[in-house]
């Protein structure tokens, strides 16, 4: 025992301050911690039937790490079921600032509770399983290297990102997983081009055709009918909104929603498939799509014609067309420069209630123009 210096005679230091040493071995003395209260992160892209089964074979392999390692019983499991940890959404925040970040709220909530202390921990099934893109790794460095708390991998060789090693070979393998999701993305969206040039309806199938089935894509007539209404209804001089309150007031039932809106209205009204022709807003498209403007849905080929569908239309495109510009038209009359969306005004002769039509004449209504039983 090395002598006491004549200073610190009678020096009493409490037990909870004597932790204070040095190492030139740090990230192994971490590594030793045992979490009493340690997460489990679970993540599968695609379950289209929402089973689960996949994050629960996971959490039985996070179960036999935990268990190896000797640590506490999980205190949470973050479940990411049906979760891309690729796919970039756009985000407005409250400053008007725009981002494009991947929304993975559990992710999130796991990184917020490893920082408050909720969890000292964490085991993650795989790194391709915990993150695709480097700045989601990143956060979580960031916050493994604050609490000084271990989170390692239940597989492939068992990554420990309190390791510095271990966190530098994380990153590179991020990247190529990064680099793989891309690979497939560029493929998928190659897929959907050619399909779309081919005329095969590409996502939802649009109020006014069966959604699923062996008639998936066969025109429901009394849907078709109703579009044709909406389309009447707005070349009359109707707003969108007007045209939602008259169909709430009917009783009549919108696709998907409760109650009927003008934004459903003016969706519809844009959606270039109720004439026939192929929308496309994947990765080819040289322009982005405009909030207000159908046109820029509308897919064209090198010549500038419309590619047609394979589906039965249920609006000619001469009045689709009649439609986009009547949209300009207003959304001009109200002061909204093109591609935001805003108020549309609607014409009226004075002193009478009778709307005008886009020509200056008053309108009936006249099915038969506009709803087209065969395609074109």
């Amino acid at each position: 025992m090395t002598a006491v210096h004549p200073l610190l005679e009678d020096f009493e230091v409490p037990a909870h301050a004597r932790g204070g040493q040095v190492t030139l071995n740090l990230y192994d003395h971490l590594a030793a911690y045992v979490p009493r209260r340690p997460g489990a992160h679970l993540r599968i892209s695609s379950d289209r039937f929402g089973l689960e089964t996949g994050v629960d074979r996971q959490l039985e392999d996070a179960e036999d790490s935990r268990k190896r390692l000797r640590w506490g019983p999980f205190a949470k499991v973050y479940r990411e079921n049906d979760t891309s940890a690729f796919k970039k959404r756009k985000v407005i925040r409250p400053d008007g600032t725009i981002d494009w970040i991947v929304l993975r709220p559990e992710f999130r909530q796991l990184l917020a509770d490893l920082a408050a202390g909720v969890i000292d921990g964490g085991i993650f099934y795989d790194l391709d399983r915990l993150v695709r893109q480097p700045r989601d790794l990143e956060d979580l460095i960031d916050i493994v290297e604050y609490v000084k708390r271990p989170v390692t991998g239940a597989t492939g060789g068992r990554m420990n990102l309190i390791n510095d090693n271990d966190r530098h070979m994380a990153r590179m393998m991020c990247v190529m997983a990064l680099k793989s999701s891309e690979d497939t993305a560029r493929r998928v969206a190659r897929q959907h081009l050619s399909a779309a040039q081919n005329g095969i309806a590409q996502g939802r199938i649009a109020y006014g055709w069966i959604h699923k089935g062996e008639h998936k894509g066969q025109l429901i007539p009394d849907e078709a009918d109703l579009v044709v209404r909406i389309y009447e209804d707005f070349l009359s001089g109707e707003t969108a909104y007007a045209i939602a309150k008259q169909f709430n007031a009917e009783g009549i039932k919108p696709p998907e929603a409760r109650t009927g809106s003008s934004n459903m209205i003016n969706k519809m009204l844009r959606n270039p498939r109720y004439a026939g022709m192929v929308a496309y807003s994947g990765r080819h498209r040289v322009g982005g799509k405009q909030i207000a403007d159908g046109w820029s849905l509308v897919l064209f080929d090198d010549d500038g014609r419309p590619y047609l569908g394979t589906w039965e239309p249920i609006i000619a495109p001469k009045v689709w067309s009649q439609v986009q510009f009547e949209l300009q038209r207003r959304r001009q009359k109200a002061g909204t420069s093109p591609g935001k969306t805003g108020p549309a005004p609607v014409r009226k002769y004075f002193l009478t209630g009778r709307k005008a039509s886009p020509q200056g004449s008053t309108t009936t209504r006249t099915s038969a123009s506009l709803h087209v039983l065969a395609p074109f």
